[in-house]
C-alpha cells in the first residue's frame, strides 16, 4: 500500500516507442540516445530524491532517538534552501528587506537580555513567503507595501498559523500527528513536518512591539494598502 501523498515512481519512466527505434539519418522524429539516456538520468534521480525524503519522513515518525531526529532534519536541509530559492526575485528582495529591518531594528544583545532569541533567518523566510502567497503570489509589487504587510503580520504574531503541503500531504502519518498538538504561533516547516519554526523565538513580544512602532514611521504611516494587499486592512 503506498504512502498518501506520495507518489510511486516505479513504473514512471516510460519512453515513447519511436525513441527505442534504432534512428538512422534523416529521422528528425526521433531523439538521439545521448538525450534519451539524459532524460533517464533526469527522471531517476527526481525519483531517488523522492524516495530519499520518503524514507527521512518515515524516520522522524518512527523514531524516539533525538540524534537520529536531527541527523534527518540535517538531510532535509537542502529541500528547505530549495523552497526558499523557488520564490520569485522580488520576493527574494523582500526577504533581503526583512533580513536587514531585524538586524537593525532590535537593541544589541546585553547582559540583561542574553537569553532573548528573535526569529531565525529561516523563520523570516517563510513569513514573507507566506505573505506574498496570501497576495496571490504577484510577480512585480510595491517592496513599500510588501514590508508594510510583514510588520502587520508581525504586530498579530498570535494569529499565525501557517502550513505548506508541498511537501508532505495533510493525510501524511507524521504531519498528522504533529497538527493534532499544534497551538498558534505556528508555522510548519514546509519541508520538516515535525519543527515549528516559530519555537526558535522567545520574543514575540518585542517582535510585535518593534513592528508597531516602525509602521508608525513616515515611510509607512501614511500609506494604504493597495492591490493585492488589501487583505492587510482587516489587520
Amino acid at each position: 500500500m503506498g504512502v498518501p501523498g506520495v507518489h510511486n515512481c516505479r513504473g514512471s519512466f516510460l519512453i515513447p516507442r519511436c525513441q527505442l527505434r534504432q534512428c538512422g539519418p534523416g529521422a528528425s522524429s526521433c531523439h538521439n540516445s545521448s538525450q534519451i539516456r539524459s532524460s533517464l538520468m533526469v527522471a531517476g534521480s527526481t525519483c531517488l530524491l523522492a524516495d530519499l525524503k520518503l524514507h527521512l519522513y518515515r524516520k522522524l515518525h518512527l523514531c524516539n532517538d533525538s540524534d537520529e531526529a536531527q541527523l534527518c532534519a540535517l538531510a532535509l536541509l537542502p529541500y528547505q534552501v530549495d523552497f526558499v530559492k523557488a520564490s520569485v526575485s522580488r520576493v527574494k528582495e523582500l526577504i533581503r528587506l526583512m533580513m536587514h529591518w531585524f538586524k537593525t531594528s532590535f537593541a544589541s544583545t546585553t547582559e540583561e537580555n542574553k537569553f532573548r532569541r528573535l526569529p531565525s533567518s529561516y523563520t523570516v523566510e517563510l513569513l514573507t513567503i507566506y505573505i506574498w502567497e496570501r497576495a496571490e503570489k504577484p510577480l512585480f509589487f510595491s517592496l513599500v507595501q510588501g514590508m508594510r504587510a510583514v510588520l502587520k503580520l508581525l504586530v498579530r504574531y498570535a494569529e499565525i498559523d501557517v502550513v505548506w503541503h508541498r511537501h508532505y500531504h495533510r493525510k501524511f502519518p507524521i504531519f498528522v500527528k504533529v497538527y493534532q498538538k499544534h497551538t498558534r504561533l505556528f508555522i510548519l516547516d514546509p519541508v520538516n513536518p515535525t519543527i515549528n519554526v516559530c519555537d526558535t523565538c522567545n520574543a514575540w513580544d518585542e517582535v510585535a512591539h518593534v513592528a508597531r512602532r516602525s509602521l508608525l514611521k513616515p515611510l509607512f504611516s501614511r500609506v494604504r494598502a493597495e492591490p493585492p494587499w488589501l487583505f492587510t486592512n482587516d489587520w
